[in-house]
């Protein structure tokens, strides 16, 4: 239903000014979203004080106006997102994430001109998105913006960072880590599992790369007794040879033996983890989606463990897998799991209290 028009000789009054009562002037603070007395003075002043009020709101709300315009400073959070994104070169998961964090931001801030942005703007949207989607969201989104807006500096659109000097959001790590015993369970309920997923899962084990590696792993990466892979996340910065006599203690299989298992599932195809049965659209031979790994994994895990809060996930193999190969010994944990700085490797060997750490002696 349209608003209702005002009357006639009100038509040219600066937005939010009312006349509450005859002679007594109020205006609407659309920032606190209520009602301010302006009192009873005369139409003018009445007036006068209400676009001075409007200027101040607009201040305050960021929102891009005219003077922005002229001052070349009228992009906006959201379109400055769009465009900064667009000129990304990264992984196609890590776009992903990129967009769905814009998203969040832009319901908190899109509209917000990047020429007039404050500090309390920047804090306020990332605690809209802690309270409405969580920390660790918006602990991302806060690391999106300081790239974002740093980069904005660079093009003139800005002259400070403010994300930089917000708080960043606290969040622990909720998920479990693997041990041993708990893996053991798991494995246990996956023989009775589809074979592609036991294949996946071994590979997993044997080789610590992550989810998307494994799904895409093809039998032609084989060359002169080597897996080559050059992992996605890396785009191409990390490329990764290990050698099929790698032998997995954990598993009690090689790397080239755990090859030949894939092969045996009695269906050609050209990927190492495929469908070996007609499900849905699925066809045998096909590559299985990365969707699919996450969620019937965390079925079996689900199976032996009990329905629980932070049960670990198909990525947690990676780190499950590095601990094992370090009490093995004699396997260069940081190369198998392309690791390029020694503050990534040590994340994926703390255990985060899942297990004891042994004292090694001798």
């Amino acid at each position: 239903m349209a608003a209702r028009p005002r009357a006639r000789p009100r038509r040219e009054w600066p937005t939010g000014l009312h006349e509450s009562r005859p002679g007594y002037f109020v205006w609407f603070n659309p920032v606190a979203k209520k009602y301010v007395a302006i009192g009873r003075v005369t139409l003018a002043d009445a007036r006068l004080q209400a676009i001075e009020a409007n200027l101040w709101a607009s201040e305050q709300l960021g929102k891009a106006r005219l003077i922005d315009r002229l001052q070349q400073k009228d992009k906006t959070v959201r379109e400055w997102l769009k465009e900064w994104i667009g000129e990304l070169t990264l992984a196609e998961n890590t776009l992903k994430s990129y967009r769905s964090k814009s998203k969040a931001i832009n319901e908190e801030m899109g509209d917000l001109a990047l020429g007039r942005l404050t500090v309390k703007d920047t804090a306020k949207a990332l605690d809209e998105i802690k309270k409405k989607r969580g920390a660790p969201t918006a602990q991302v989104a806060r690391s999106v913006l300081i790239s974002a807006f740093g980069n904005a500096i660079t093009k003139g659109h800005m002259e400070t960072n403010p994300a930089l000097v917000t708080e960043a959001k606290k969040t622990t790590v909720a998920r479990q880590r693997f041990t041993a015993a708990i893996f053991e369970k798991v494995w246990a309920g996956l023989q009775d599992g589809p074979p592609w997923l036991r294949n996946a899962t071994l590979l997993a084990m044997i080789t610590g790369l992550r989810r998307e590696d494994i799904a895409g792993l093809k039998f032609t990466d084989v060359a002169d007794d080597y897996l080559l892979v050059a992992p996605k996340k890396s785009q191409g910065m990390v490329k990764i040879a290990i050698p099929l006599a790698l032998y997995s203690e954990a598993m009690k299989m090689s790397l080239k033996d755990a090859i030949a298992v894939c092969r045996r599932t009695g269906v050609v195809s050209q990927y190492m983890v495929h469908q070996t049965e007609h499900t849905g659209r699925s066809s045998p031979g096909q590559r299985i989606s990365l969707s699919t790994v996450t969620m019937r994994f965390s079925e079996y895990v689900a199976k032996a463990l009990g329905d629980g809060e932070n049960l670990p996930t198909f990525h947690e193999l990676r780190s499950l897998c590095k601990r094992s190969y370090q009490a093995q010994g004699g396997v260069d944990t940081k190369a198998l799991l392309g690791h390029l700085a020694d503050s990534s490797a040590d994340l994926y060997e703390n255990n985060r209290g899942a297990e004891f750490k042994k004292v090694k002696i001798g």
